[in-house]
């Protein structure tokens, strides 16, 4: 049985007096920091098997864009292509889910080599754009991260995300309840989810690794500092 949000919450309020956290509109704010969390995991530069779909293509020599009826998409990892002949699989070196490909020159064909998210329709299709203009028919498979649907209920579980990241899923929600309790503490448990995501994490480079923690820790801090700016700010006004 998948570890449900009402779980979590049960966990969390251990560590804060047991404040209420669900006692606003619609379970908040308890609903809304879960899906924080659920998107922390699942966005981009991660990538996870148990969140993966494949879809497969066809490509037509010299045509650039092509629309498909994926309606599932959240990002895409990468585009496996085949000749014609099965003789020559490779794939697309370069892929883009928000930045755009020039159009190619009219006439002009060769194996592609980069390939862009152009348009998304979500729940419908997305749209690519290869560069540069296929040389022959390929055949070809796109994978995919797929997009999940947001915490609703509180007995909603954390699936696709599998019991064995309660160790992310846990800190990092524990996080955000003190960052709304002005905890010190939510430093620490910040850390403790992020390093855990990022041992699991496979395929970043050094680089991303370190521009994530400094952007997402940095976060943190910015919320600690500003608790103590309002707390400092309460004492001079009592004239402490």
């Amino acid at each position: 049985m998948s570890y449900t949000l009402q779980q979590t919450i049960n966990w969390a309020q251990t560590y804060v007096q047991y404040i209420p956290l669900t006692a606003g509109t619609g379970n908040e704010p308890a609903i809304s920091i879960g899906n924080t969390v659920q998107s922390t995991i699942l966005n981009a530069p991660f990538v996870w098997p148990f969140n993966r779909n494949e879809f497969p293509i066809v490509l037509v020599t010299g045509q650039q864009d092509y629309v498909f009826d994926v309606t599932d998409f959240a990002y895409l990892e990468k585009v496996s292509l085949l000749s014609a002949d099965g003789s020559d699989g490779f794939e697309v070196k370069d892929v883009y889910n928000t930045n755009i490909l020039g159009l190619a020159a009219t006439g002009s064909t060769a194996q592609p080599n980069a390939v862009a998210v152009k348009l998304y329709t979500p729940d419908t299709s997305i749209a690519l754009r290869f560069l540069s203009n296929p040389d022959q028919a390929y055949t070809g498979t796109l994978t995919y991260q797929v997009i999940v649907d947001p915490f609703t209920a509180l007995d909603d579980p954390w699936a696709p995300i599998p019991d064995s990241f309660i160790d992310i899923f846990n800190n990092l929600f524990l996080a955000e309840v003190m960052a709304v309790a002005d905890d010190a503490r939510e430093q620490l448990y910040r850390q403790r989810g992020i390093a855990a995501l990022l041992s699991k994490a496979e395929g970043l480079t050094e680089m991303q690794r370190n521009v994530y923690l400094a952007q997402y820790l940095a976060r943190g801090s910015s919320m600690t500092l500003a608790a103590q700016l309002r707390t400092q700010q309460a004492i001079q006004a009592r004239g402490l």
